[in-house]
């Protein structure tokens, strides 16, 4: 199962780009999903910048699968507070692979 982290603010950091959420370790196929949401492009290899409330990426990821399993906040400045949520997704198992029948030798 793999995790996410997801870093966002609650208050206005200003009136250009108000909400600014970090989102790490996504896979290809879900950053195709989210590409309706505005970006700022990427801060790393693994960390991609959306321009949205986090409630509106938090949606969206829960709509993909994912579900928060641990959440905490930090003050970075006086007046924005920084939030971050840990999340994960489940995937089903794989199926076993059969083993191939091979005939018995006769005696």
């Amino acid at each position: 199962m793999p995790y996410i982290i997801v870093r966002g603010n609650l208050a206005s950091y200003d009136n250009r780009y108000p909400w600014r959420v970090l989102v790490s370790g996504l896979k290809a196929g879900d950053i195709e999903q989210l590409s309706r949401f505005a970006s700022g492009g990427y801060c790393d290899d693994s960390t991609i910048v959306y321009l949205q409330h986090p409630c509106v990426i938090l949606s969206a990821l829960e709509v993909l699968g994912y579900q928060v399993v641990a959440s905490s906040s930090t003050s970075v400045k006086q007046d924005y507070n920084e939030y971050m949520w840990t999340m994960r997704k489940d995937f089903s198992e794989p199926e076993p692979v059969p083993a191939p029948i091979t005939p018995k030798p006769s005696t």
